[in-house]
């Protein structure tokens, strides 16, 4: 695989209703400005969302050569006699195991930003999706005696990481608040599109399957 495959491409979702609030009219769009609110009146960065013209983008930008195998669930454990010449083990039963296809998400963000922790964590490749793995154990393995044997499932995980980009910087000047919310202050900001801020690591799900661990 060339190198180029490990860097990730782009995720782009809408973010949910956050700490800003639009006033159309008040800042026109040749001029590139939105104006724009934060629910405390402060003129600190924001995160563009639904509500805005433009939106934030989630973007992965590195990520492990290996993956890791994350045992989602170990089954009963079954020893193969010391008396006999071997053993063929199967458990012959069947499971079925839920898990997450993105486990040990961790979002750091600038100061005035974590307000929208919980947003931007949405952002992120495969958040909250679910995922299960079923598996029939009538398949066997052999084993020597004395040697241990226990069905688990496992998800291959790969570790990645990314950062957020696109947002919106005040320009410091003030501009005529949202009509429904008068008392509200807001100022006029301009996109910054590439800009790139803050950072996101994770454990995205690779493969899944059933398997025996054989152990002595």
């Amino acid at each position: 695989m060339k190198s180029r495959n490990r860097w990730i491409g782009l995720l782009t979702t809408a973010l949910a209703p956050l700490v800003v609030i639009a006033a159309p009219g008040s800042a026109s769009a040749a001029s590139g400005l939105e104006c724009l609110g934060n629910s405390d009146g402060s003129q600190s960065d924001i995160a563009g969302n639904w509500s805005t013209k433009h939106q934030t983008q989630s973007v992965s930008v590195q990520q492990a050569r290996n993956t890791w195998q994350d045992w989602v669930w170990r089954g009963p454990t079954f020893q193969c006699p010391w008396n006999v010449p071997s053993c063929s083990y199967a458990w012959q039963q069947s499971k079925t195991t839920g898990w997450k296809w993105s486990a040990g998400l961790k979002v750091k963000l600038p100061g005035a930003l974590n307000k929208a922790l919980s947003e931007l964590a949405e952002l992120t490749p495969s958040y909250e999706r679910n995922g299960s793995t079923t598996t029939s154990y009538t398949f066997t393995t052999n084993l020597r005696p004395g040697q241990f044997a226990q069905p688990i499932q496992v998800v291959e995980r790969r570790w990645t990481q990314g950062v957020y980009q696109g947002i919106y910087h005040s320009t410091g000047k003030s501009c005529l608040p949202s009509p429904t919310s008068p008392n509200s202050r807001a100022w006029q900001y301009t996109w910054s599109p590439n800009e790139r801020w803050g950072s996101w690591t994770t454990n995205l799900r690779v493969s899944d399957y059933g398997t025996y661990h054989v152990w002595s």
